[in-house]
């Protein structure tokens, strides 16, 4: 059995299209929500994971094109980062005891694109040792 095939992970470091684009609705739907349903008074800033979000789900489309594929997969990854930072500014409130859904929303922010950064790396290390074999055969 290969490294590969007893990888758990496989599936998901095979398609993360796919599970770029599935992120990117929920912050989407999430960015969404939010400011149309706002805790307090409406602010433009409810929407940040729905731009984060848009920078995960149509680089995500467009890595279906074999050609763009590695090109899209890093702007997703980009973004991820841009979201785990700007999620990570919630820590402070949580731990202060204050879940208003600015911090609910900036800690699921957190949790989604640092959960995608940990399988965007995964999966570009994973290809890095595809090419390799590759390159040797």
């Amino acid at each position: 059995m290969t490294e590969e095939e007893s990888n758990p992970m496989s599936p998901i470091l095979e398609n993360m299209p796919l599970v770029a684009i599935l992120e990117g609705a929920i912050l989407i739907i999430m960015g969404v929500y939010f400011y149309l349903f706002p805790e307090n008074e409406q602010s433009v800033t409810a929407l940040i994971p729905a731009f984060i979000g848009l920078g995960l789900l149509i680089p995500g489309y467009l890595a279906y094109n074999p050609a763009m594929k590695m090109h899209a997969m890093h702007v997703t990854a980009v973004f991820a980062l841009i979201g785990t930072l700007g999620g990570a500014m919630g820590i402070p409130d949580a731990i202060a005891g204050d879940w208003g859904r600015a911090t609910i929303a900036r800690i699921v922010l957190l949790l989604l694109c640092g959960e995608y950064m940990f399988f965007s790396i995964m999966s570009f290390r994973a290809a890095r040792i595809k090419r390799e074999q590759e390159a040797e055969n």
